[in-house]
């Protein structure tokens, strides 16, 4: 039996590994979460542009579109990525 020497990973290796797998997740998840900002804001938008709104939809859209700023501005928060302070969608 012959052991590859070079497919070795080591708990020090492992620990390296852990803030670019971290960083991985947290884009995969804010660009989920932006997914659904972009998918609410597209329709409540198009009723502006109409202009066939109601105060509340106007409302949601600007809720929607602090949201969506605010996934924006995660990298700027303390900690980034091993500390998120995820921002509340709407509802």
């Amino acid at each position: 039996m012959n052991i590859d020497w070079s497919q070795l990973v080591t708990r020090e290796m492992k620990e390296q590994a852990k803030p670019t797998q971290n960083l991985a997740v947290v884009i995969a998840e804010s660009a989920k979460r932006r997914a659904v900002a972009y998918a609410s804001i597209a329709p409540l938008q198009d009723a502006v542009d109409i202009n066939d709104t109601t105060v509340a939809e106007i409302a949601l859209l600007k809720a929607w579109k602090k949201y969506r700023v605010a996934l924006s501005r995660l990298p700027e928060q303390a900690g980034y990525p091993s500390n998120i302070d995820w921002p509340t969608a709407p509802n």
